[in-house]
């Protein structure tokens, strides 16, 4: 790592301030040539101007210099916040590459030299992906958990314990005339079965995060104001809206967010027992293809209307019922659909809104207290199963040899968890997947 790499970390585009981040061995280099004025003081931010090799000014920015190895990566490291300007943020990143050893950052690269320099373990690292992506309260503190070590102390404990059963199994290996047969064989059992048991614990605590937002699907008739629904939902007009039955032809998706977290919410064109033509018939046929991989399935009725035919068949498909139109006379045939959760709503006079909005968030995001962290990585769990499999091979082991191989086999399982143990190419599969910058 003997190259100084810069990166924008922020998004492109014009803001009011853009953050530009450079780690490695040139960042004193870099501040005398391109920030003169600069008067180097770690952790202290001092307003400076940033010029090119001929003393033109680029801009009058903020620096940081955080010195090694107390820095994000271990190395030193440099952060400027010049302004937002597209222009600007391309003519000092294009500064700072002409001088030497310097050059662009790969994606990940920041967070890849804090693990290779022993600033955060493997476990500790992928957290930061987990914070990056996460859209609900709930996986952004269970992903802030595992930043802080939680489950790397634990997976750290239990290799210790399985690296001292190692021990005590190769000493057996390289003493066997003077082992104690029953004796040792019982205490090991006993010692291997607490380590699977811990095992065990640490696969029911796996739940599989994907980055994809849950879906709430709109779904029903032609007209009953599925489209004012949602746009009362979100709080604005994002969606047209027509007295003209048939206005959504396509299915929308629109983001809301919740105390808890964000969903989609999708209005999906009206459905009917009959089409008017080969675009209606397209139309339905893609809403129900949307209501085939909704998270929540719920359908949209006029309280004021007669029911369409198809309701007692769609009502069988939806997981809640919303009544529309609440502010006019109500239908008669109401109460005799009281199988689902169903809301009464007046989407222009926001009657019934708030309701609706703390149902849903209650169902996407339950309020409930987990004491433990979850393990969130498929790679993590593959390990741990790995390690638990070679410790039933190490019970069924019939010699001391093989018992002892399996815990080593177990051992490096548990220590490729938090990297101790790496491996190229899950490294770069890890680090690839984050932004430039990170």
């Amino acid at each position: 790592m003997t190259e100084t790499i810069v990166a924008l970390a922020t998004p492109p585009g014009k803001s009011a301030i853009a953050i530009v981040r450079i780690s490695g061995l040139s960042v004193r280099k870099i501040c005398k040539t391109i920030l003169p004025d600069f008067k180097i003081k770690p952790r202290t931010a001092s307003l400076v101007k940033a010029i090119n090799n001929n003393s033109q000014l680029i801009d009058n920015l903020i620096a940081i210099f955080f010195p090694a190895p107390n820095s994000y990566t271990g190395e030193d490291v440099l952060e400027l916040f010049p302004h937002g300007n597209p222009f600007i943020v391309r003519r000092l990143m294009e500064e700072i590459c002409k001088v030497e050893g310097v050059r662009p950052a790969n994606r990940g690269e920041f967070t890849e030299r804090a693990f290779l320099n022993g600033k955060m373990d493997l476990t500790q690292a992928e957290a930061i992906g987990d914070i990056l992506s996460a859209n609900s309260l709930k996986s952004l503190s269970n992903a802030q958990r595992l930043l802080s070590g939680e489950i790397s102390e634990e997976i750290k404990a239990l290799a210790e314990s399985v690296k001292e059963i190692s021990a005590s199994l190769e000493l057996e290996v390289d003493f066997a005339e003077d082992a104690g047969g029953a004796e040792s064989g019982e205490w090991r059992v006993e010692s291997l079965e607490g380590i699977l048991q811990r095992l065990r614990n640490l696969k029911k605590r796996f739940r599989k995060m994907g980055n994809e937002l849950p879906r709430a699907v709109f779904f029903g008739a032609p007209n009953v104001g599925k489209s004012s629904l949602i746009n009362a939902l979100v709080k604005k007009d994002r969606l047209l809206v027509s007295e003209t039955p048939g206005t959504t032809r396509d299915f929308v998706e629109v983001p809301l967010h919740l105390p808890g977290g964000d969903i989609l919410l999708i209005d999906t064109a009206g459905l009917a027992d009959t089409t008017q033509n080969e675009i209606d018939r397209r139309a339905m046929q893609k809403s129900m293809e949307v209501l085939e991989k909704a998270n929540l399935k719920i359908l949209a009725a006029d309280i004021s209307t007669p029911l369409p035919t198809q309701f007692s068949k769609w009502l069988n498909q939806s997981n809640m019922v919303v009544w529309t139109h609440n502010d006019i006379k109500h239908n008669s045939q109401l109460s005799t659909f009281n199988s689902q959760p169903a809301f009464r709503v007046a989407s222009p006079k926001n009657e019934g809104i708030d309701e609706l909005t703390v149902a849903l968030d209650n169902i996407f995001f339950p309020k409930e207290e987990s004491e433990e962290a979850w393990i969130v990585s498929e790679r993590q769990i593959a390990c741990i199963k790995k390690a638990e499999e070679c410790i039933l091979m190490a019970l069924e082991a019939g010699a001391v040899e093989l018992a002892a191989f399996e815990m080593r086999e177990a051992r490096d399982a548990l220590r490729s968890i938090t990297g101790e143990i790496s491996d190229e190419s899950v490294l770069n599969a890890i680090f690839s997947s984050y932004c430039v910058g990170k």
